[in-house]
């Protein structure tokens, strides 16, 4: 029964999303933004610091300190907004598939400016807005019967190249 009572107190204790009530998620946590990011909206919120995860301890001797990385990596997130907004803007009426590849092209250039050790943490936000981190599926192609340009069925693309 302890167990239990402990399980219960855990979960009416723990944050929840203010606009959809999703329970918190510690590996939704942003540590760079300092909220939570929804796993059911996405919308971004505050937690109080007894629910935060644990921070691992920057080595002394890191090229970069705390700041100018938290600097890069908000900068990063920003570039990576206005880019995905516009590729969503140009794939309108495509499919995911179409976005997805054409936003990964898009940020490449941008992952490929940062520093070396900010690129994972990097490529982890943008992976949320749809990032392919895999490149053989971004060789890979849509498949047959799927147009090249939108991923769509042949019979039903809207992009002219099909009979």
């Amino acid at each position: 029964m302890n167990n239990l009572t402990d399980d219960l107190r855990a979960l009416f204790n723990a944050p929840i999303c203010p606009h959809c009530a999703t329970l918190y998620d510690p590996e939704q946590y942003d540590e760079v933004d300092e909220c939570a990011r929804c796993s059911n909206c996405g919308r971004a919120y505050k937690v109080s610091a007894e629910h935060r995860p644990q921070q691992p301890d920057i080595p002394p001797d890191d090229p970069l300190s705390a700041a100018a990385q938290s600097d890069s990596l908000a900068q990063f997130r920003e570039e990576a907004d206005r880019i995905s907004k516009v590729m969503m803007r140009q794939t309108a009426g495509g499919s995911y598939e179409m976005y997805e590849r054409w936003f990964t092209e898009a940020l490449e250039p941008s992952i490929d400016r940062l520093d070396p050790a900010l690129r994972s943490q990097a490529i982890a936000i943008a992976t949320e807005l749809g990032y392919i981190d895999d490149p053989e599926a971004m060789d890979a192609g849509f498949g047959p019967g799927l147009c090249s340009i939108s991923g769509i069925d042949e019979n039903y693309c809207h992009c002219g190249r099909h009979p």
